[in-house]
């Protein structure tokens, strides 16, 4: 397995991350912890259309 290569590449998997342990880990779920999780999404959307 390798690691991604590209920020927006890094943004998806940490938000997937960060989704997958929201369903098991009821403190992610908080206000403050979702907005870093629409951050990452945001993050990945940019870095994209940008080519990073």
């Amino acid at each position: 397995m390798t690691l991604p290569d590209s920020i927006a590449s890094w943004c998806l998997w940490l938000f997937f991350l960060w989704y997958g342990l929201s369903a098991f880990v009821p403190a992610l779920n908080t206000d403050m912890f979702k907005k870093i999780g629409a951050v990452l999404a945001l993050g990945f959307v940019i870095f994209n259309l940008f080519g990073m």
